[in-house]
Parts: C-alpha cells; sequence; structure tokens
C-alpha cells in the first residue's frame, strides 16, 4: 500500500508537470504554420486524455486527484473558444481550427464512444457548426485581391470543406448506444440549435446531422427525444432556402417512415386542416384602396401564410413519399388536400413542383401492376383529386 501510494504520489507530480508545463504551450501553438506540427499537436493533445482516462480507470490516480490532472477540460475549454471566434478570423485562427478539427477526427476514430467520443465531440459540436461560418469579405469588382488575400481564402475554403467532411463523419459513425448519460439528449439540442442559426449553409449541414443522426438513433430515441428530432426537422420546412427546404424535406421522410402509424395519422390529419386554410385565394377586383399600415399588416399576413402553406404541403409530401410500397388510410386525404396546391393560382412555384414531384413518385410506385389494391384506399372524390395532378392534359382540353 505505501508503495502505491508513493506511485501514486510520483505519477500526480508528472501530470502536474504535463498540465502545468507542456500543456499550455501546446495550446498556445494550436495555429502554427506548418501542417506537420499541427497533426503532432493534435495527435498529443488527443493522447493526452486517452492516457489520463486510462491511468484513471486502473486507478494509477487517486480520485482525489483526478478531476485537477484531467487535461481534457483544459483541451475542450481552448478548442471551444478557437472554434468560436468572434469578428473576422486571422489566418492563425484558421490554422488553429485546423488543429481542433483533427483532434475532434482523432476522437471520433480513435477514441472510446463513451468517453472520448460521447464527453468531447458532442461538446465540441456546436463549434463545429459555426466553423462553417464564411466571414470573409467578397473584394468589389474594381478591389484586385492580394496575395495575402488569395491565401487566407484558400485556407478559408479549406476550414469549410474539412469541417463539413468532419460532421459527416460525426454524423454517420457517433452512435450513443450506453445507459445512464443524457448525451442524446445534448446532441439533439446542438443540432436544434444549429439549425436555428442566421447562416443557410450552417442549417443546411444541421439537417443532413439531424437526418443521420436520427437514422443511428431511432430504436433508441425515447419519445420525447424522437419528438425534438421531429419537431427540429419540421420547422425546417418553410426555410427561405430551397436547399434546406428540400433537405429537411428528404429528411423527415426518413423520421415519418419508423413512426408510427398512429401518430402520423394525427399528424396527417393536423396538417391537412392548415394545408386547405392556406391555399391561395383570388382577390376581389373592386376591392377598394387600403393604408399603408394594414397593406403591411397584409404583407406579414400573406409571409405567416405562405409559412404555413409550404410547411403543412412539405409534410403531407413527406408523408406520402414515407410510404413507397403501401396506401394506409392517411394517405389519400394526403393526396386530396396536397392537389388543391398544384395550380399556379393557388401556390407558389416551390410548393407546386413539390406537389407534382410527390405525386408522379406516387404514381410511379403504386399505380402500376397492385394498383387495384391500392385504390380501395380511394373514394371517388379522392381519385379525382388525384388524376388532376399526374394525368397528362390533353392537347383539345
Amino acid at each position: 500500500p505505501a508503495k502505491m501510494e508513493q506511485d501514486m504520489s510520483g505519477m500526480a507530480e508528472s501530470w502536474n508537470v504535463i498540465n502545468s508545463k507542456l500543456l499550455p504551450r501546446i495550446l498556445d501553438a494550436l495555429g502554427h504554420p506548418f501542417d506537420s506540427c499541427r497533426d503532432y499537436m493534435a495527435t498529443l493533445l488527443f493522447r493526452m486524455c486517452y492516457a489520463h482516462r486510462k491511468l484513471v480507470a486502473a486507478e494509477a490516480i487517486s480520485p482525489k486527484e483526478m478531476d485537477w490532472a484531467n487535461p481534457a477540460v483544459q483541451i475542450v475549454e481552448k478548442i471551444l473558444s478557437v472554434l468560436h471566434v468572434g469578428g473576422t478570423p486571422s489566418r492563425q485562427d484558421y490554422r488553429a481550427m485546423v488543429t481542433a478539427r483533427k483532434f475532434m477526427s482523432y476522437s471520433l476514430h480513435l477514441g472510446d464512444v463513451k468517453y472520448e467520443q460521447g464527453r468531447h465531440l458532442i461538446k465540441l459540436l456546436p463549434g463545429a457548426f459555426l466553423a462553417l461560418k464564411a466571414t470573409e469579405q467578397e473584394k468589389g469588382g474594381d478591389e484586385k485581391m492580394t496575395k495575402d488575400d488569395v491565401a487566407l481564402r484558400a485556407l478559408q475554403a479549406d476550414v469549410v470543406k474539412t469541417f463539413r467532411l468532419t460532421l459527416s463523419e460525426v454524423a454517420s459513425s457517433l452512435v450513443i448506444s450506453y445507459k445512464g448519460s443524457n448525451n442524446i439528449l445534448l446532441l439533439l439540442k446542438s443540432i436544434e440549435t444549429a439549425s436555428e442559426n442566421e447562416l443557410w449553409q450552417i442549417r443546411h449541414a444541421a439537417t443532413h446531422v439531424m437526418r443521420c443522426v436520427q437514422g443511428n438513433h431511432k430504436f433508441l430515441f425515447h419519445e420525447s427525444e424522437s419528438q425534438l428530432a421531429t419537431k427540429t426537422i419540421i420547422n425546417l420546412l418553410p426555410d427561405s432556402r430551397r436547399e434546406v427546404s428540400s433537405a429537411a424535406l428528404a429528411a423527415l421522410t426518413g423520421i415519418l417512415a419508423v413512426t408510427p402509424s398512429k401518430q402520423v395519422a394525427s399528424l396527417v390529419d393536423k396538417y391537412v386542416v392548415i394545408a386547405n386554410k392556406t391555399v391561395i385565394k383570388k382577390k376581389k377586383k373592386n376591392s377598394k384602396a387600403v393604408s399603408t399600415t394594414s397593406t403591411s399588416e397584409t404583407n406579414k399576413s400573406d409571409e405567416e401564410r405562405s409559412r404555413k402553406q409550404q410547411t403543412a404541403v412539405f409534410f403531407l409530401c413527406s408523408t406520402v413519399l414515407s410510404q413507397p410500397y403501401e396506401t394506409p388510410n392517411y394517405i389519400p386525404k394526403a393526396l386530396a388536400a396536397l392537389s388543391k396546391h398544384s395550380f399556379e393560382r393557388t401556390a407558389p412555384l416551390v410548393v407546386r413542383d413539390a406537389v407534382k414531384k410527390c405525386c408522379s413518385e406516387y404514381k410511379r410506385t403504386h399505380m402500376s401492376d397492385n394498383w387495384e389494391v391500392h385504390k380501395r384506399q380511394f373514394t371517388e372524390e379522392q381519385l379525382d383529386a388525384l388524376d388532376d395532378v399526374v394525368s397528362t392534359p390533353h392537347y383539345y382540353a
């Protein structure tokens, strides 16, 4: 016992030297100009975290000295400060981001699921989303770019590209399958926060990450976590950027495919009502002139109606696309509601395109060999509504 205490004391002193002398020097040099040096530093930082955890597990460090001797605390805090840099990042800031990305990559591929991945990556994920920000301003037409501007722009593009790759790796490889932790909820909250960012590139990345995370954890989610994932994606359906809304539609299709039918049916009833209420109505020709105040209020109400319309229509499209081989009783209701939004006078171009693609896909997958079986789920009115969208107009019509 005396020798063991002596060994523990010596090990604690060694970690004290590492934390007080070696680690601060490495953290201050994260923006080193040489890529090979940054790679070595990222590897060393990961090895410090990994070795300390192994020594604690082997009881080579006493529990009293475990917390203050843990280098992971300083490393994660420093990397978070690097990724949350404000203003316009300098070349050194971008280099430090590259080192941070490499540390995340090592934690993902070489670390333990419960420790390095669960404790480090989830904390660093919000910063990884923020690294996608393109803060460098475009030069004017008459203003020429210097060599330094070109080099900085190339470094910035490399940072954004590599962090996109890292986010895709984290989304597809990270599986939180252990119990006794709220890491799944923390992960979903981080993605939800990123989905509300003002930059569409970050919202777009958050949509794809949520799609992969939901696919990996669909059998591990609690009901509240499934609802949070679904809510996050639904809030992205009316996004002003078509790239984001289209990605959200595809992600929601996968979520609804594994959602119980009763829940989907109740949601379909809810959004059918919204879709029917948000159809564009024809304005009266003999309407009197309105004041500026009422005009602004009308514009706001039109924007709100348009958002609700796109949300409802895209949700119903996802519902139809989530059942490529079957026709549950809620699919005819969804198709009948969608048919009202396929005309130029009732819906904008984005909504009309989504409806036509959805109905044509349904026609391709259902209206062939087994159409007589699927047809039994429809009423005559619903069949006529579907036929208005999928049938080819006659030349003399």
